[in-house]
């Protein structure tokens, strides 16, 4: 029988957490370069940002478990990731309408216009 070290398999989940939340922001970059208009590249920004810095708080997370178990680590970590939802949510929006009253340009691939409607 093959022993496994625990720290080896923590020290493997914080590095691809760590990783993975790296490559969000990475493809988000990529891929804003590519996006025809601000509310675009916002929309992308926003998911990159939510989902790359849930990760990277999970992987913070997971290297404080490795000194051992406490509560207020786990409640830093609950308050950080709601914090994260909701701040990303407002900001996005946020800077989504105001793009979209600063130039009105859209790309002719946007299939709707909801701000228009409104208004």
């Amino acid at each position: 029988m093959i022993a496994v070290d625990t720290s080896m398999i923590t020290d493997l989940l914080i590095g691809v957490l760590a990783l993975l939340g790296s490559l969000c922001f990475l493809v988000a970059a990529v891929t804003m370069s590519r996006a025809g208009d601000a509310l675009t590249r916002i929309n992308i920004l926003s998911v990159a940002t939510g989902l790359g810095m849930m990760l990277f708080i999970l992987s913070a997370y997971v290297h404080e478990l490795t000194t051992g178990f406490t509560w207020v680590a786990t409640l830093m970590a609950l308050v950080a990731l709601g914090a994260t939802v909701v701040v990303t949510t407002v900001a996005s929006v946020t800077l989504a309408r105001a793009a979209y009253r600063a130039d009105g340009r859209l790309d002719p691939l946007t299939a709707y216009d909801d701000i228009a409607d409104e208004g």
